[in-house]
């Protein structure tokens, strides 16, 4: 293709963006003041969102991975606090109240390197000092190695509101590029009498291969927490104590059947329409260039169909589902993070059976991570989003509809 004929495009996908845009601004999706938190966290990769010190509002939490960052940024005005300066190669981080003393600690993984399956991969949980704003070296305590480490995820399998930690490498020990054809070992952690202490673990599954995706769901209603799954295989639900085994894997459709590495599944989430079914939203291959959308099909022993939306992105990095506009659908919200950088909104329209693109933001957002929440208490779920390359974290707050 021709340098022309890439401008062509895109100017074409800007222009289509904009029409999409104001589509749903008129069916209501609603419109969102950016706030720019931080522009000097480069090599941004990863968010989560607790009530870090106790105050009843939603915080954010933000991790670098080159060079390393573990900071939390406090509602409503967003000043910035460290929690550690002395980690490298964060990752992941999974907030919980771990010693059970009321206040919200958190895990994280770190040491990450995919080019290094034989080591790092350090699992630890740093422990809220009480004043967080005051205290910003809050004592770590070790967990786990398990080398290239790379989602964390609280589940309640049990449904009894003692989730257990679940952590999943990206890649096998000793996987090696382009084929990374080695499992990875996914551990599930239950939280000892003496959280300080070694944590037992178990091992979920070894048969993971290039594990970028994962996300909490109660699948079937009872009450207990299962998992989604992305990875080369596709996309994936795992259920704890069911069906008499201790696990169950089931594959719920096989993402894009490229050549590895551009193969599988990248990131997914799971969305219900208004008086419909629900559906999994996904980015595909890994790293991949497609926002892909899959349904239940009526024979339930068949895989789910798959759907593209849209293909235009560019190192395919982070995805949520969420209702933004209170209508009792689910939006998908997702983005990329190699130029020319693109994070939008996917609203289906039923009328015409069509998934119609808002953009939140192009050009300058290299989009690695996403969190969703109500975080200025208005009703309406708020956007936050970090960049990888472009090192910043940016709110997208929701003004209404």
């Amino acid at each position: 293709m021709t340098n022309t004929h890439v401008a062509a495009r895109q100017i074409f996908l800007m222009l289509a963006g904009s029409a999409l845009l104001s589509a749903c601004q008129a069916a209501g999706v609603p419109h969102y003041d950016r706030v720019t938190l931080d522009e000097s966290i480069q090599g941004g990769y990863g968010l989560a969102v607790a009530d870090v010190d106790g105050d009843g509002r939603q915080d954010i939490v933000a991790l670098a991975t080159n060079p390393a960052q573990f900071v939390w940024y406090r509602n409503p005005g967003w000043e910035k606090y460290s929690i550690t300066g002395s980690s490298s190669g964060d990752i992941a981080t999974a907030p919980h109240d771990i010693d059970g003393d009321g206040d919200v600690d958190l895990v994280l993984a770190s040491e990450f390197s995919l080019q290094a399956s034989t080591q790092g991969g350090l699992v630890q949980w740093f422990e809220n000092p009480g004043n967080p704003r005051e205290n910003q070296q809050w004592l770590a305590h070790e967990i786990d190695r398990v080398p290239t480490s790379h989602r964390l995820r609280w589940v309640d399998i049990r449904g009894n509101g003692k989730p257990v930690l679940v952590n999943l490498p990206i890649i096998g020990i000793g996987a090696q590029a382009p084929d990374y054809a080695v499992g990875a070992q996914m551990k599930a952690y239950q939280v000892p009498g003496n959280p300080r202490a070694k944590w037992p673990a178990i091992v979920l599954s070894d048969t993971f291969e290039m594990a970028h995706g994962m996300s909490v769901v109660d699948w079937d209603g009872d009450g207990r927490e299962d998992l989604l799954t992305a990875s080369f295989a596709g996309i994936g639900l795992m259920q704890f104590a069911a069906d008499g085994r201790f696990v169950k894997q089931t594959a719920l459709g096989a993402g894009n059947r490229g050549e590895r590495p551009a193969q599988g599944s990248s990131e997914v989430g799971m969305g219900r329409l208004r008086h419909g079914p629900r559906f999994l939203a996904a980015i595909e291959p890994w790293h991949g260039n497609e926002v892909v959308v899959y349904q239940a099909n009526e024979d339930t022993s068949q895989a789910w169909h798959r759907r593209v939306i849209d293909d235009s992105f560019v190192g395919g990095h982070a995805l949520l589902t969420a209702d933004l506009d209170n209508d009792g659908s689910d939006e998908i919200v997702a983005g990329f993070r190699s130029r020319p950088y693109g994070l939008y909104v996917y609203r289906y329209e039923a009328g015409t059976d069509s998934w119609l693109r808002s953009a939140l933001d192009e050009g300058s957002i290299g989009l690695a991570g996403l969190a969703i929440a109500d975080f200025n208490g208005d009703g309406y779920e708020d956007i936050a989003a970090i960049g990888t390359a472009t090192g910043n974290v940016v709110l997208f707050e929701s003004a209404g509809p």
